[in-house]
């Protein structure tokens, strides 16, 4: 091994990740490259990159072709290649290619992802060094799909139900499904295969025994190019949905010292078996059902050859920049007598999505009027829009990570839900208030959740943002009144809108006070949308207190949107300032099948003149490499398909008709 230089680095990602590597690159004096699109470059990215190479749209394909990545990384004098976390980051051919060009690679070995890539081949090399596995069935071939079906129906015969398919290449709860009977095999098995094909090229799956009550739990590990490696630590990442995180927190709360110490001592014997440096994840499941949760049973779940999502929680307690230190092992250094393993307090992140968390948490994209984070002791954020941004279809939703630190895990908690309160992400639909929801949620605060929290906590979680919501609904009533105006003045400069909102409230005699006014313009990327934001607080009726609120006033191509947020609840306004442009489809008419999310019509499993029952399958829409059941919301009997398969549509898009019902 010799030491390497890397002095201009290509970032082979994009968003909040793009910002993260970045940041740690500068913190080092290396430069940055990184695509953009549009007519102006991100301006959360400024100052940071030190090239933009323009593209003319980008597209998952762009970002997936690792060739093209290559081509540009050259072009823009870079030495060396960070492909983040997605796309290309866990492909042991990309690594190899970036290697092969003289570039170095910022990540393991190409062998070491190869070797891990498979989960089938990662759960040998587990069970060969004394990892503990769940019972499931290694090596499959897909080639048969008769065989295939006959090795599933075996499995289940000899483990029982519930069994759990998964993309043996995958992750991030793609092309994965939980079956509970044989009648549900095939059908799960075309859904997983096809999923997995599109998300990662590979169609091969693996089967499992499912761990009903399972705790998802991962160790960090760090390792060098001199033979070294360490765990960081673990984290807890069990509150999901869609088999996707939303909340992560490290350490793991409620385990005993001892399970620490062996799920860690082999995390770091399963990275040394495939001689393993730079960052990475084991990730392991804990039977948390009542009856096993005394033994602490832990499993092998997979390796993540790249740095995750969540490694922010990790560096907060560690006090180490794992970006940095995957640029500095890269380079040839020694972790040895340098890294810090004694972690200190309690970190928790929160991923911010545009989803619909009413609705099946379905991706919600569109347009961000207003994006302004609240910043306090203990807070940091990792986002990857600007002040006023796009939500896009063609991505996974992900609009920021949110992650508090404190002394303790409560200190944590308090921290997020305060920030949630006061940050201002002014678009129709968010999993914000969701989230708030969560960490006021006993079964958050006061337990252990499992990875069926969300599942087993719907309602009660439902039930308590309509308490909340009661209790703020006569407070937007009247910040409504203050923060309207009329449709001349939207059309106006954002400067008359903002001394506008100013005159009304300086001279109104309402409890009502604005603070910390800011504007936010970017007027080239996104088309003529102007903002104003701010913070403010109204006296409650009820309790008499002052209580605190956001608020973001828009005038965006002939509308007038105003977003409100109090105590975490969100209100959302829009008034169409040209009448003429106010007749649009209302999504729910009663001989209408709606497109849920935008996407692409996979499959049609209906055809004209087809009796449908209520929650039937009508269509497969695929939407940020997720497919989307679209279901009846009636019986009746369909009468024209308007759509075909392979067709891009937009949400809202009219998908089918019904039959009129007879008079």
């Amino acid at each position: 091994m010799k030491a390497t230089k890397i002095r201009k680095l290509f970032i082979a990602n994009r968003g909040e990740i793009a910002r993260r590597i970045a940041l740690g690159a500068q913190g080092l004096g290396i430069e940055t490259a990184a695509i953009y699109s549009g007519l102006a470059s991100p301006h959360y990215l400024e100052g940071l990159i030190t090239t933009f190479i323009h593209v003319e749209e980008e597209s998952p394909a762009l970002y997936l072709n690792g060739a093209h990545m290559v081509q540009l990384a050259k072009q823009a004098g870079c030495d060396a290649v960070h492909p983040g976390f997605g796309f290309l980051s866990e492909s042991a051919a990309f690594a190899g290619l970036v290697e092969e060009s003289g570039l170095t690679w910022i990540g393991p070995s190409p062998l070491s992802i190869s070797k891990m890539a498979s989960k089938a081949e990662a759960r040998s090399i587990a069970k060969e060094h004394r990892v503990p596995v769940v019972p499931g069935l290694e090596r499959m071939s897909n080639v048969d799909s008769a065989e295939l079906l006959q090795s599933i129906h075996g499995f289940a015969k000899d483990h029982g139900f519930p069994i759990l398919l998964k993309a043996a290449m995958g992750g991030g709860g793609k092309g994965m499904r939980v079956v509970r009977s044989f009648g549900e095999i095939e059908e799960s098995i075309n859904r997983a295969q096809s999923e997995a094909l599109n998300s990662f090229g590979d169609s091969t799956l693996i089967v499992e025994r499912y761990v009903e009550h399972p705790r998802h739990i991962e160790v960090q590990i760090l390792g060098d190019q001199h033979g070294n490696v360490y765990a960081l630590g673990d984290r807890d990442c069990s509150v999901q949905r869609r088999h996707q995180k939303i909340i992560e927190e490290a350490p793991a709360p409620g385990l005993t010292d001892e399970t620490r110490k062996r799920m860690q001592e082999a995390a770091v014997s399963l990275a040394k078996a495939v001689s393993y440096y730079s960052a990475g994840t084991v990730e392991f499941i804990m039977d948390w059902a009542p009856e096993y949760r005394a033994q602490e049973n832990f499993y092998f779940l997979e390796m993540n050859t790249r740095l995750q999502v969540e490694h922010p929680v990790t560096e907060q307690i560690f006090g180490e920049d794992l970006v940095a230190w995957q640029l500095r092992i890269a380079m040839g250094e020694s972790l040895k007598d340098s890294i810090n393993l004694v972690p200190h307090g309690h970190s928790i992140e929160l991923r911010l999505y545009a989803e619909d968390t009413e609705n099946r948490f379905l991706p919600a994209p569109g347009p961000v009027y207003g994006f302004q984070p609240y910043q306090s002791a203990g807070i940091r954020w990792e986002a990857g829009i600007d002040a006023i941004d796009e939500v896009t279809p063609r991505f996974d939703p992900m609009i920021a990570k949110l992650i508090a630190t404190g002394t303790t895990r409560a200190q944590a908690t308090h921290r997020l839900i305060e920030a949630l309160k006061h940050s201002i992400l002014a678009m129709p639909i968010s999993n914000a208030s969701f989230l708030l929801g969560v960490l006021q949620n006993p079964g958050f605060t006061d337990a252990q959740p499992t990875t069926r929290f969300i599942e087993d906590e719907h309602e009660a979680l439902l039930e308590a943002s309509k308490a909340r919501r009661a209790r703020t609904d006569p407070l937007a009533a009247k910040i409504w009144a203050q923060l309207g105006v009329s449709a001349p003045v939207a059309l106006n400069p954002i400067q008359n809108l903002t001394q506008t909102i100013f005159s009304r409230t300086t001279a109104s005699k309402a409890p009502i006070q604005f603070t910390q006014e800011t504007l936010a313009t970017v007027p080239l990327r996104y088309g003529p949308r102007r903002s104003a934001m701010g913070h403010g607080l109204i006296t409650s009726a009820v309790t008499g207190l002052p209580t605190s609120f956001t608020y973001c006033v828009t005038s965006d191509k002939g509308a007038f949107v105003r977003w409100l947020n109090i105590e975490g609840e969100t209100y959302f306004k829009l008034e169409r300032l040209d009448e003429s442009a106010a007749a649009g489809k209302s999504g729910a008419h009663a001989h209408e099948v709606i497109a849920p999310v935008p996407g692409k019509v996979v499959k049609i499993l209906i055809a004209p003149g087809a009796a449908v029952h209520d929650k039937q399958t009508l269509m497969i829409l695929e939407s940020m490499k997720m497919e989307f059941e679209v279901q009846a919301t009636r019986s009746g009997v369909i009468a024209e398909i308007l759509v075909q398969a392979g067709q891009q549509v937009q949400s809202d898009t009219l998908l089918a008709q019904w039959q009129e019902s007879p008079k």
